[in-house]
Protein backbone atom coordinates (compact mmCIF):
# COMPACT_ATOMS: atom_id res chain seq x y z
CA UNK A 1 0.00 0.00 0.00
CA UNK A 2 1.35 3.43 -0.95
CA UNK A 3 0.30 6.33 1.14
CA UNK A 4 1.13 9.90 0.39
CA UNK A 5 0.86 13.18 2.41
CA UNK A 6 1.18 16.40 0.74
CA UNK A 7 2.18 19.43 3.45
CA UNK A 8 2.08 22.49 2.51
CA UNK A 9 5.51 24.83 3.25
CA UNK A 10 6.14 25.78 6.64
CA UNK A 11 3.80 28.35 8.30
CA UNK A 12 4.01 31.88 8.64
CA UNK A 13 3.40 34.29 11.61
CA UNK A 14 -0.12 35.16 9.71
CA UNK A 15 -0.59 31.51 8.69
CA UNK A 16 0.25 30.30 12.47
CA UNK A 17 -2.82 32.45 13.18
CA UNK A 18 -5.24 31.92 10.72
CA UNK A 19 -4.49 28.11 11.86
CA UNK A 20 -5.04 28.78 15.27
CA UNK A 21 -8.41 30.39 14.14
CA UNK A 22 -9.25 27.56 12.56
CA UNK A 23 -8.75 25.78 15.33
CA UNK A 24 -11.14 27.04 17.69
CA UNK A 25 -13.63 26.93 15.26
CA UNK A 26 -12.93 22.73 15.21
CA UNK A 27 -13.26 22.85 18.40
CA UNK A 28 -16.09 25.07 18.70
CA UNK A 29 -17.69 22.73 15.98
CA UNK A 30 -16.51 20.09 17.81
CA UNK A 31 -19.25 21.43 21.07
CA UNK A 32 -22.18 21.68 18.59
CA UNK A 33 -24.76 19.17 18.26
CA UNK A 34 -24.39 16.47 16.21
CA UNK A 35 -27.49 17.30 14.04
CA UNK A 36 -26.28 20.77 13.88
CA UNK A 37 -22.35 19.77 12.84
CA UNK A 38 -22.66 16.93 10.91
CA UNK A 39 -25.37 17.45 7.80
CA UNK A 40 -25.20 14.76 5.18
CA UNK A 41 -23.47 16.13 1.95
CA UNK A 42 -24.96 14.72 -1.71
CA UNK A 43 -22.18 12.27 -2.55
CA UNK A 44 -20.96 11.40 -6.10
CA UNK A 45 -21.04 8.12 -8.16
CA UNK A 46 -20.24 7.29 -11.37
CA UNK A 47 -19.35 3.85 -13.56
CA UNK A 48 -17.64 2.75 -16.74
CA UNK A 49 -16.48 -0.01 -18.47
CA UNK A 50 -14.36 -0.26 -21.26
CA UNK A 51 -12.76 -2.87 -24.18
CA UNK A 52 -9.75 -1.85 -26.19
CA UNK A 53 -7.08 -3.76 -28.41
CA UNK A 54 -3.86 -2.89 -30.12
CA UNK A 55 -1.34 -4.21 -32.34
CA UNK A 56 2.30 -2.81 -31.70
CA UNK A 57 5.05 -3.64 -34.81
CA UNK A 58 8.63 -3.34 -34.93
CA UNK A 59 11.35 -3.68 -37.61
CA UNK A 60 14.63 -2.44 -39.47
CA UNK A 61 15.03 -0.86 -42.82
CA UNK A 62 18.19 -0.61 -44.86
CA UNK A 63 16.19 2.65 -46.10
CA UNK A 64 14.01 3.83 -42.74
CA UNK A 65 15.92 2.42 -40.23
CA UNK A 66 14.43 1.16 -37.00
CA UNK A 67 10.81 2.04 -37.53
CA UNK A 68 7.90 1.06 -35.09
CA UNK A 69 4.09 2.21 -35.53
CA UNK A 70 0.74 0.98 -33.19
CA UNK A 71 -2.74 -0.10 -34.96
CA UNK A 72 -5.70 0.41 -32.52
CA UNK A 73 -7.67 -2.14 -32.40
CA UNK A 74 -12.24 -1.42 -32.25
CA UNK A 75 -13.29 -0.38 -28.89
CA UNK A 76 -16.19 -0.14 -26.55
CA UNK A 77 -17.19 2.02 -23.82
CA UNK A 78 -20.17 2.16 -21.72
CA UNK A 79 -21.04 4.51 -18.62
CA UNK A 80 -23.13 5.42 -15.39
CA UNK A 81 -23.80 7.66 -12.94
CA UNK A 82 -25.77 8.46 -9.83
CA UNK A 83 -28.48 10.14 -12.25
CA UNK A 84 -29.16 7.84 -14.68
CA UNK A 85 -31.71 5.70 -12.59
CA UNK A 86 -29.49 2.67 -14.30
CA UNK A 87 -27.89 -0.38 -12.12
CA UNK A 88 -25.31 -0.96 -14.96
CA UNK A 89 -22.89 0.27 -16.74
CA UNK A 90 -24.35 -1.91 -19.59
CA UNK A 91 -21.37 -4.84 -21.21
CA UNK A 92 -18.85 -3.11 -23.16
CA UNK A 93 -17.99 -5.64 -25.90
CA UNK A 94 -15.38 -5.26 -28.44
CA UNK A 95 -13.55 -7.67 -31.02
CA UNK A 96 -11.06 -7.67 -33.85
CA UNK A 97 -9.55 -9.98 -36.57
CA UNK A 98 -6.85 -9.11 -38.97
CA UNK A 99 -6.96 -12.33 -40.94
CA UNK A 100 -3.76 -14.28 -42.92
CA UNK A 101 -2.98 -15.11 -45.94
CA UNK A 102 -3.98 -11.59 -47.92
CA UNK A 103 -0.47 -11.03 -48.38
CA UNK A 104 0.03 -7.96 -51.18
CA UNK A 105 -2.94 -5.92 -50.29
CA UNK A 106 -1.62 -3.43 -48.44
CA UNK A 107 2.18 -2.88 -47.59
CA UNK A 108 0.95 -2.15 -43.74
CA UNK A 109 -1.01 -5.25 -43.61
CA UNK A 110 1.96 -7.10 -45.28
CA UNK A 111 4.62 -5.69 -42.29
CA UNK A 112 2.35 -6.47 -39.69
CA UNK A 113 1.38 -10.25 -40.36
CA UNK A 114 4.56 -10.31 -42.29
CA UNK A 115 3.48 -11.11 -45.47
CA UNK A 116 0.25 -12.57 -44.27
CA UNK A 117 1.95 -15.21 -42.39
CA UNK A 118 -0.05 -14.37 -39.39
CA UNK A 119 -3.48 -13.80 -38.25
CA UNK A 120 -4.17 -11.31 -34.78
CA UNK A 121 -7.94 -12.05 -32.92
CA UNK A 122 -9.27 -10.56 -29.45
CA UNK A 123 -12.50 -10.34 -27.70
CA UNK A 124 -13.68 -8.91 -24.81
CA UNK A 125 -16.26 -7.41 -22.29
CA UNK A 126 -16.69 -5.62 -19.38
CA UNK A 127 -18.87 -4.28 -17.09
CA UNK A 128 -19.83 -2.62 -13.85
CA UNK A 129 -23.17 -3.72 -11.93
CA UNK A 130 -23.54 -1.45 -8.88
CA UNK A 131 -20.62 -2.01 -7.50
CA UNK A 132 -19.26 -5.30 -8.67
CA UNK A 133 -16.46 -5.03 -11.46
CA UNK A 134 -16.34 -7.61 -14.08
CA UNK A 135 -13.82 -7.47 -16.93
CA UNK A 136 -13.01 -11.22 -19.56
CA UNK A 137 -10.21 -11.02 -22.38
CA UNK A 138 -9.39 -13.69 -24.72
CA UNK A 139 -6.97 -13.29 -27.31
CA UNK A 140 -4.90 -15.33 -29.98
CA UNK A 141 -1.83 -15.19 -32.53
CA UNK A 142 -1.79 -17.97 -35.18
CA UNK A 143 0.77 -19.01 -37.88
CA UNK A 144 -1.21 -19.85 -41.03
CA UNK A 145 1.33 -22.41 -41.87
CA UNK A 146 1.13 -24.89 -39.40
CA UNK A 147 -2.46 -23.55 -38.28
CA UNK A 148 -1.22 -23.11 -34.38
CA UNK A 149 -0.97 -20.82 -31.79
CA UNK A 150 2.40 -18.58 -31.80
CA UNK A 151 3.55 -16.87 -28.91
CA UNK A 152 4.77 -14.02 -30.48
CA UNK A 153 6.10 -12.79 -34.37
CA UNK A 154 8.96 -11.33 -35.50
CA UNK A 155 7.53 -8.07 -35.74
CA UNK A 156 4.55 -7.97 -34.31
CA UNK A 157 2.99 -7.96 -30.68
CA UNK A 158 -0.75 -7.87 -29.86
CA UNK A 159 -1.97 -5.64 -26.19
CA UNK A 160 -5.77 -6.34 -25.32
CA UNK A 161 -7.30 -5.57 -22.23
CA UNK A 162 -11.28 -5.47 -20.64
CA UNK A 163 -11.20 -2.38 -17.82
CA UNK A 164 -13.85 -1.22 -14.75
CA UNK A 165 -13.83 0.80 -12.32
CA UNK A 166 -16.20 2.46 -10.10
CA UNK A 167 -15.82 6.04 -8.47
CA UNK A 168 -18.01 7.36 -5.33
CA UNK A 169 -18.01 9.80 -2.47
CA UNK A 170 -17.94 8.54 1.12
CA UNK A 171 -18.94 9.96 4.15
CA UNK A 172 -18.82 9.36 7.84
CA UNK A 173 -20.31 11.76 10.37
CA UNK A 174 -19.29 13.14 13.74
CA UNK A 175 -20.22 10.23 16.33
CA UNK A 176 -20.91 10.52 20.06
CA UNK A 177 -16.78 10.03 20.53
CA UNK A 178 -15.66 11.32 17.49
CA UNK A 179 -15.63 14.64 16.98
CA UNK A 180 -15.47 16.78 13.55
CA UNK A 181 -11.96 17.42 12.35
CA UNK A 182 -10.66 14.11 13.77
CA UNK A 183 -8.87 10.94 12.35
CA UNK A 184 -10.14 7.31 12.04
CA UNK A 185 -9.68 4.12 10.27
CA UNK A 186 -11.45 1.95 8.29
CA UNK A 187 -10.50 -1.33 6.99
CA UNK A 188 -11.06 -2.69 3.67
CA UNK A 189 -10.85 -5.73 2.00
CA UNK A 190 -11.45 -5.95 -1.31
CA UNK A 191 -11.82 -9.80 -3.24
CA UNK A 192 -10.64 -10.31 -7.05
CA UNK A 193 -12.27 -13.46 -8.21
CA UNK A 194 -12.01 -15.42 -11.46
CA UNK A 195 -9.94 -17.69 -13.58
CA UNK A 196 -7.69 -18.77 -16.80
CA UNK A 197 -8.42 -20.25 -19.51
CA UNK A 198 -7.01 -22.39 -22.09
CA UNK A 199 -4.58 -20.30 -24.51
CA UNK A 200 -5.27 -21.01 -27.80
CA UNK A 201 -4.36 -24.04 -29.43
CA UNK A 202 -0.40 -24.77 -29.63
CA UNK A 203 0.70 -21.90 -27.83
CA UNK A 204 3.31 -22.29 -25.61
CA UNK A 205 2.63 -19.48 -22.91
CA UNK A 206 -0.92 -17.95 -21.85
CA UNK A 207 0.12 -14.30 -21.30
CA UNK A 208 -3.04 -13.01 -19.02
CA UNK A 209 -3.52 -11.46 -15.79
CA UNK A 210 -6.02 -9.55 -14.03
CA UNK A 211 -5.19 -7.15 -11.05
CA UNK A 212 -7.91 -5.17 -8.86
CA UNK A 213 -7.18 -1.98 -6.81
CA UNK A 214 -8.70 0.24 -4.41
CA UNK A 215 -7.86 4.31 -3.96
CA UNK A 216 -8.85 6.47 -1.24
CA UNK A 217 -8.22 10.50 -1.70
CA UNK A 218 -9.18 13.44 0.76
CA UNK A 219 -8.14 16.72 1.79
CA UNK A 220 -8.30 17.33 5.23
CA UNK A 221 -10.02 20.52 6.89
CA UNK A 222 -6.44 22.28 7.23
CA UNK A 223 -5.79 21.68 3.54
CA UNK A 224 -3.94 18.47 3.63
CA UNK A 225 -4.26 15.73 0.89
CA UNK A 226 -3.94 12.35 1.08
CA UNK A 227 -3.72 9.98 -1.20
CA UNK A 228 -3.85 5.88 -0.43
CA UNK A 229 -4.29 3.08 -2.39
CA UNK A 230 -4.12 -0.92 -2.48
CA UNK A 231 -4.53 -3.95 -4.92
CA UNK A 232 -4.61 -7.46 -5.74
CA UNK A 233 -3.64 -9.09 -8.66
CA UNK A 234 -2.38 -12.53 -10.39
CA UNK A 235 -1.28 -14.18 -13.40
CA UNK A 236 -1.95 -17.20 -15.53
CA UNK A 237 0.84 -19.08 -14.25
CA UNK A 238 0.40 -18.09 -10.68
CA UNK A 239 1.45 -21.40 -8.80
CA UNK A 240 -0.79 -19.94 -5.90
CA UNK A 241 -3.83 -18.53 -7.54
CA UNK A 242 -6.81 -20.18 -6.40
CA UNK A 243 -9.46 -18.50 -7.78
CA UNK A 244 -9.91 -15.77 -5.46
CA UNK A 245 -8.25 -13.97 -3.14
CA UNK A 246 -9.00 -11.07 -0.63
CA UNK A 247 -6.52 -8.37 0.57
CA UNK A 248 -7.16 -6.09 3.35
CA UNK A 249 -5.88 -2.59 4.46
CA UNK A 250 -6.43 0.05 7.08
CA UNK A 251 -7.43 3.40 5.37
CA UNK A 252 -7.26 6.83 6.88
CA UNK A 253 -9.82 9.38 7.04
CA UNK A 254 -11.30 12.54 8.78
CA UNK A 255 -14.90 12.55 10.44
CA UNK A 256 -16.86 14.96 8.53
CA UNK A 257 -14.68 15.48 5.84
CA UNK A 258 -16.00 13.97 2.39
CA UNK A 259 -13.29 11.44 1.22
CA UNK A 260 -13.06 9.88 -2.87
CA UNK A 261 -13.06 5.87 -2.79
CA UNK A 262 -12.94 4.03 -6.02
CA UNK A 263 -12.11 0.31 -7.22
CA UNK A 264 -10.68 -0.29 -10.72
CA UNK A 265 -10.51 -3.83 -11.85
CA UNK A 266 -8.25 -4.69 -15.37
CA UNK A 267 -7.80 -8.36 -17.25
CA UNK A 268 -5.19 -8.65 -19.71
CA UNK A 269 -3.98 -10.99 -22.86
CA UNK A 270 -1.47 -10.84 -24.83
CA UNK A 271 -0.66 -12.57 -27.95
CA UNK A 272 -2.47 -15.32 -26.94
CA UNK A 273 -4.24 -15.34 -23.66
CA UNK A 274 -7.30 -16.07 -21.72
CA UNK A 275 -8.87 -14.17 -18.70
CA UNK A 276 -12.13 -14.65 -17.38
CA UNK A 277 -12.76 -12.32 -14.61
CA UNK A 278 -16.38 -11.80 -15.38
CA UNK A 279 -17.15 -13.70 -11.67
CA UNK A 280 -16.56 -10.19 -9.74
CA UNK A 281 -14.31 -7.49 -8.09
CA UNK A 282 -16.09 -6.26 -5.03
CA UNK A 283 -15.57 -4.68 -1.61
CA UNK A 284 -16.47 -7.45 0.50
CA UNK A 285 -15.36 -6.22 4.08
CA UNK A 286 -15.51 -3.11 5.45
CA UNK A 287 -15.02 -2.43 9.45
CA UNK A 288 -16.39 1.15 10.69
CA UNK A 289 -15.52 2.71 13.92
CA UNK A 290 -17.52 2.29 16.85
CA UNK A 291 -21.00 4.22 16.40
CA UNK A 292 -20.06 4.90 12.50
CA UNK A 293 -22.48 5.08 9.54
CA UNK A 294 -20.92 5.07 6.57
CA UNK A 295 -22.81 6.92 3.74
CA UNK A 296 -21.87 6.26 0.30
CA UNK A 297 -22.67 8.35 -3.21
CA UNK A 298 -24.13 4.18 -4.63
CA UNK A 299 -26.42 4.07 -1.60
CA UNK A 300 -27.71 7.71 -2.61
CA UNK A 301 -28.19 6.64 -5.48
CA UNK A 302 -30.29 4.06 -5.04
CA UNK A 303 -28.02 0.99 -5.90
CA UNK A 304 -28.29 -0.66 -2.13
CA UNK A 305 -27.58 -0.07 1.66
CA UNK A 306 -23.89 -0.28 2.20
CA UNK A 307 -24.15 -4.29 3.19
CA UNK A 308 -25.54 -4.74 -0.10
CA UNK A 309 -22.85 -3.28 -1.55
CA UNK A 310 -19.78 -4.32 0.32
CA UNK A 311 -20.28 -7.53 1.54
CA UNK A 312 -19.50 -7.57 5.35
CA UNK A 313 -20.14 -4.45 7.05
CA UNK A 314 -20.19 -4.07 10.83
CA UNK A 315 -18.76 -1.72 13.70
CA UNK A 316 -15.92 -1.89 16.10
CA UNK A 317 -17.20 -3.46 19.25
CA UNK A 318 -15.09 -0.48 21.39
CA UNK A 319 -14.42 3.00 20.29
CA UNK A 320 -10.82 2.76 21.07
CA UNK A 321 -10.93 -0.25 18.87
CA UNK A 322 -7.22 -0.13 17.09
CA UNK A 323 -8.15 -0.85 13.24
CA UNK A 324 -10.51 1.89 13.77
CA UNK A 325 -8.15 4.36 15.35
CA UNK A 326 -5.49 6.38 13.83
CA UNK A 327 -2.25 6.67 15.80
CA UNK A 328 -0.26 8.89 14.05
CA UNK A 329 2.58 8.17 16.43
CA UNK A 330 2.70 4.60 15.15
CA UNK A 331 2.42 5.34 11.43
CA UNK A 332 -1.01 4.72 11.29
CA UNK A 333 -0.91 1.39 10.14
CA UNK A 334 1.04 2.31 7.33
CA UNK A 335 1.12 6.30 7.02
CA UNK A 336 4.38 8.15 7.05
CA UNK A 337 3.77 11.40 8.36
CA UNK A 338 5.63 13.93 6.41
CA UNK A 339 6.65 15.96 10.19
CA UNK A 340 8.51 14.47 13.21
CA UNK A 341 6.14 11.88 15.00
CA UNK A 342 5.87 12.66 18.58
CA UNK A 343 8.31 10.36 19.66
CA UNK A 344 11.05 11.88 17.19
CA UNK A 345 9.66 15.46 19.05
CA UNK A 346 10.23 13.88 22.74
CA UNK A 347 13.93 12.29 21.67
CA UNK A 348 15.10 15.59 20.07
CA UNK A 349 14.38 17.15 23.25
CA UNK A 350 15.65 15.09 25.15
CA UNK A 351 18.67 15.36 23.04
CA UNK A 352 18.93 19.06 23.06
CA UNK A 353 18.28 19.25 27.69
CA UNK A 354 21.60 16.75 27.60
CA UNK A 355 23.47 18.18 25.59
CA UNK A 356 23.10 21.63 27.52
CA UNK A 357 23.93 20.16 30.59
CA UNK A 358 26.72 18.81 29.72
CA UNK A 359 27.42 22.32 28.06
CA UNK A 360 26.83 23.53 31.73
CA UNK A 361 29.24 21.47 33.31
CA UNK A 362 32.18 22.81 30.89
CA UNK A 363 31.30 26.09 31.89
Amino acid sequence: MLIRCVKHAPATPRLRALSAAAALVLGATALLPLSASAQTPSLSFWSYASVYGRLTTQYSSTLLGNVSFTLDGPSANTYNNSGSGSDTTGVASASYSVPSGMAGTDPVYDLVTEQGRYSFNYSGEAETYRTNLRTRIESSTIDSTTGMAADYSATTYQYSYANAQWNQGFYIAPTATRAAGTYGAIVVGITLDGQFGAPANGAGYNDASAYLQARSQFTDAAGVSYDSYFSVSTWANDPNWTGANTVYKKLLFQYGTVFNFSLYQNAYAGANGHADFFNTGTVSYVELPFGAELVSGASQGGLGDAPALFGNVFNSATPDAENTNWDFGNNGGGFTPAVPEPQTWALMAAGLLLLGRKVRRRA
